[in-house]
């Protein structure tokens, strides 16, 4: 007992961290992109499987058929939903694995403000509690919370159903004690945004839901155009909400985390286009509800 009681204290002790000065300086001499400073690094005492809370996405092992949009020419050379009059901004899924459910219910709070209707934040607390194909804060995947919305007929916002990054039962009245109303229900089906020319085509009519693999080095991105720096270290699946695209000074996308305020660049990232899956890599992983009802 006691040899596994030090085998056990020797692990913890050990645990792979995440952010060391080590790997900070290694990244600085070794990539193209800003690298946070070790001390601001807002991972920083975190281990690898501590860290991997803050993904989330599943990749589905079978998969139905879903239409792909077809690519459209003269798209402009670059455009951005981010920070505009419907972006309604970066949150922070915190130690949960919620990142699908924030990417959808953005996509679709951003889309429904941008057809007329600002419903604020749709709650992604709906999507982690209600949505019984995925699984809460251990992991789901986008096409699987939209057809949680399509058949609620919608998501509920946030003051109905407040955020509580963890797995609570599925409300039947909000927080207030009045009825559920949804809103926003993505009307038409949706389709798969599957080629980096694909991807340019959904965003020009909004936000879209996207996935793609992390590095481990993603976690300490600071500015720059993202580049898939892994060196055989992989951190899992993290789902994301693509807001605009520039093919200047390369083509590269922009991107709202859920990480908060704290991470990245305010919470956004840039990555090339073709990195870390981003062009459609992973099956259905890039999503676009097109049509969103009122």
């Amino acid at each position: 007992m006691k040899a596994i009681l030090l085998a056990l204290l020797v692990a913890s002790i050990y645990a792979e961290m995440l952010v060391t000065k080590e790997y900070t300086d290694y990244l600085k001499r070794h990539v193209s992109w800003e690298v946070a400073e070790y001390e601001e690094n807002v991972f920083r005492g975190w281990t690898v499987e501590e860290a991997k809370n803050f993904l989330g996405a599943i990749l589905p092992e079978e998969f139905d058929y879903i239409p792909s949009v077809e690519a459209k020419a003269n798209l402009p050379g670059s455009l951005s939903w981010a920070e505009a009059s419907c972006d309604h901004g970066v949150r922070n899924q915190g130690n949960c694995g919620s990142c699908w459910a924030f990417a959808v219910s953005g996509m679709l709070s951003d889309r429904c403000c941008l057809q007329g209707h600002d419903h604020g934040w749709l709650a992604p607390q709906d999507l982690v509690s209600c949505d019984k194909h995925s699984q809460g804060c251990n992991g789901g995947w986008c096409t699987w919370a939209l057809d949680y919305v399509i058949s609620a007929g919608g998501l509920v916002d946030e003051a109905c159903f407040p955020y509580k990054a963890q797995n609570v039962a599925c409300a039947k009245t909000c927080a207030d004690g009045s009825p559920l109303k949804r809103y926003c229900n993505c009307v038409g089906g949706y389709k798969i945004c599957d080629s980096v020319e694909k991807i340019k085509t959904c965003l020009a009519s909004g936000p879209i839901a996207v996935a793609f693999g992390v590095c481990n080095s993603f976690f300490s991105y600071k500015g720059g155009i993202y580049k898939c720096d892994c060196n055989g270290r992989y951190a899992g699946l993290h789902a994301v909400l693509a807001m605009g695209f520039a093919d200047a000074p390369e083509c590269h996308w922009t991107v709202r985390n859920s990480w908060g305020t704290g991470w990245g660049k305010a919470g956004y990232f840039d990555i090339g286009c073709k990195e870390c899956g981003m062009d459609g890599k992973y099956p259905q992983g890039n999503v676009m509800c097109e049509k969103v009802e009122p």
